[in-house]
């Protein structure tokens, strides 16, 4: 039986684990695992829609709010719809549909204000845009961020990978 003062001890170290981005990793990846999903992921994106990439990043992201491990890939993908003009808008569900047609799930658990989609632990934002005001041109359709895993436990915080590199020429369908 516990005491009131183990009882409390215990959850003040718990609360003090969960405020401070303390995350036990279970099944660890290598940061070499954790571009590969999201690389790998950005490609199957770019097949499934067959889309014309005009830029694609990665980088590794802290997953908690101190900038410590674990660390995630992260990839930023914009590209041209086929069919449809670049001065005008793409339709949204046209490219979902053929996300989900691809095996990627609607039914993501990770919440925005843009479509999230979820494929092989792999979370998706899709943003589509609207036409643009006048004047202003669009860099492609649509644009993704693609988020992996949080288990690559390498602290990047000093080697120079959190800047976004090109990867354009990895994901982009031949």
């Amino acid at each position: 039986m516990w005491s009131l003062s183990l009882r409390i001890a215990a959850a003040a170290t718990g609360i003090g684990l969960a405020l401070s981005g303390c995350a036990e990793v279970h099944h660890p990846i290598s940061p070499q695992q954790a571009r590969a999903q999201v690389v790998d992921a950005a490609r199957d994106i770019v097949n499934a829609v067959h889309g014309q990439v005009t830029e694609a990043t990665f980088s590794y992201e802290s997953c908690n709010d101190q900038g410590e491990p674990p660390f995630r890939g992260v990839a930023k993908v914009s590209f041209w719809v086929p069919g449809v003009a670049h001065d005008e808008p793409a339709d949204p569900q046209t490219v979902i549909k053929a996300l989900v047609a691809d095996g990627w799930s609607t039914d993501s658990d990770f919440k925005s204000h843009s479509p999230t989609l979820r494929k092989n632990n792999v979370n998706i934002i899709l943003t589509v845009p609207p036409r643009p005001p006048a004047g202003i041109q669009l860099k492609g359709h649509a644009w993704v961020d693609v988020d992996g895993e949080c288990r690559d436990t390498s602290d990047h915080r000093t080697d120079g990978s959190v800047v976004p590199v090109n990867i354009t020429n990895e994901i982009q369908r031949p």
